[in-house]
């Protein structure tokens, strides 16, 4: 099985989990221990590209907090966690348990350090079934194979010889694939993916791409339903301009409200599909302040 986990705070329990690999504002640490394979994401850097941090939350299906240091940003990442309700693994490098008595974190375990690893695999994510979907988070030419696209396998699965649709809304075909190095004719939900394609030049994709068996395209304008933590005083401001991270996408945002719905106005349009999850950003700490759910899409 294939397993993807945010690692929001500490390089060093990145590092344990797995081996470094590629770095692209989110650096990724793999681990093979037999049939299953892990994939760790962990923010180049918390401050310099804060967007990451919900970035790597949003994409992975487990999040691991250490509490290595119980700190302003560690409050932060509470928050975050609650906000998306996915199962989190906490490490007992400090008791914290007065910060999780008030019972907004709900799927959670307190694990030593050593045993995260074990943990990471006792969990079964929920594959998403809802057709074939690869979330995009670099693009790149090889010579003699043509435009390679790196990415996780998010619904369905990838074959080679698929032919998919890029967010432009051009077809496009699997020519080959590889995960941890290895050629493979098969990538499943949750995979890692390197995807050599037929039809398109590396130029034209962007990070935050989707390859999907169904045409999914960019919205400037979203309808979705906002959830704000009880932890933050401050009301959602029309007049302000937020940071909105929805896989790995990312916009600035502005918000029309109506009751707990919005009509959210992105500076850029973003590849997102009806149901994506995304998180909401602010100036002030707790800076992952909301999140929402995408109910509908406008093209401009």
């Amino acid at each position: 099985m294939h397993y993807v986990v945010a690692v929001p705070l500490d390089k060093d329990l990145a590092d344990f989990i797995g081996k470094k690999g590629s770095v692209n504002g989110i650096t990724f640490y793999n681990r093979k221990q037999d049939d299953n394979t892990i994939v760790a994401l962990a923010p180049t850097s918390l401050e310099e590209k804060f967007y990451s941090v919900a970035e790597a939350m949003l994409i992975a299906d487990q999040i691991v907090l250490s509490t290595a240091n119980v700190d302003k940003s560690f409050g932060e990442m509470l928050i975050a966690c609650s906000l998306l309700g996915k199962h989190t693994i906490i490490t007992k490098d400090n008791d914290v348990n007065n910060l999780l008595a008030n019972g907004t974190m709900r799927d959670y375990e307190l694990v030593d350090r050593q045993g995260v690893v074990d943990r990471i695999l006792a969990f079964k994510p929920q594959a998403e079934q809802k057709g074939t979907r690869v979330d995009v988070d670099k693009a790149f030419p090889v010579k003699g194979i043509g435009t390679v696209a790196l990415g996780i396998v998010k619904s369905g699965r990838v074959r080679v010889h698929d032919k998919l649709k890029h967010t432009s809304g051009k077809d496009v075909e699997v020519r080959s694939m590889q995960s941890q190095d290895v050629d493979i004719g098969e990538a499943e939900y949750g995979t890692r993916v390197g995807i050599a394609l037929k039809g398109i030049e590396h130029d034209e994709m962007d990070k935050g791409d989707l390859l999907a068996s169904d045409k999914l395209g960019k919205a400037k304008v979203i309808t979705a339903e906002i959830t704000k933590s009880g932890f933050v005083n401050e009301s959602v401001d029309q007049t302000k301009l937020y940071q909105l991270v929805l896989n790995f996408s990312y916009t600035n945002a502005r918000l029309e409200l109506d009751g707990k719905s919005a009509r959210i106005h992105l500076e850029k349009p973003i590849s997102l599909a009806v149901g994506d999850k995304f998180l909401l950003i602010r100036a002030a700490v707790p800076r992952i302040f909301a999140s929402g759910i995408v109910t509908a899409t406008e093209s401009g």
